[in-house]
């Protein structure tokens, strides 16, 4: 009775060996009896993020007025990242974001600039995104680039 037990067990060892052993030269025998196995598909890689889209808003200059006179004067290029389908809708509004960005960023230059202090980037860039939010909607700017900020 031992012997038979070895003997089934050797015999299932010896098939299973075969088996594995078409399989990894690309032999597929379980297929050719009609057995297939439930395809197992790799996580695909998600599709890349479409590239950013921007809209170029020009250049920015804002006096810094101080003791009611003009003491400075700040110097930007502006870029916004957009949705592609938003794109020409901010386009279309430019007008409105400049005068927005304007009046803002006269009041905000004006009260938090002092002598000898460069211009804080991050803190404008957080600002215009905040200012084009409350003027165009949120959802329609992605980001704000800001490039060769100087101060005059």
């Amino acid at each position: 009775m031992v012997r038979l037990i070895f003997i089934v067990v050797a015999l299932l060892l010896l098939i299973g060996a075969v088996i594995g052993g078409l399989y990894f030269m690309g032999i597929d025998p379980l297929a050719k009896l009609g057995i297939t196995a439930p395809v197992v598909h790799k996580d695909e890689a998600p599709p890349p993020p479409p590239p950013p889209s921007y809209v170029d808003f020009g250049i920015l200059i804002i006096p810094v007025i101080q003791d009611r006179e003009v003491k400075k004067q700040a110097e930007m290029i502006v870029r916004l990242e957009v949705d592609p389908k938003n794109k020409e809708i901010v386009a279309r509004n430019l007008p409105r974001l400049q005068n927005a960005y304007l009046e803002d960023m006269i009041g905000f230059l004006s009260m938090s600039l002092r002598d000898d202090q460069p211009l804080d980037v991050a803190a404008i860039r957080h600002r215009l995104l905040v200012v084009g939010d409350k003027t165009l909607g949120p959802g329609y700017l992605k980001d704000v680039a800001i490039e060769n900020a100087v101060l005059k």
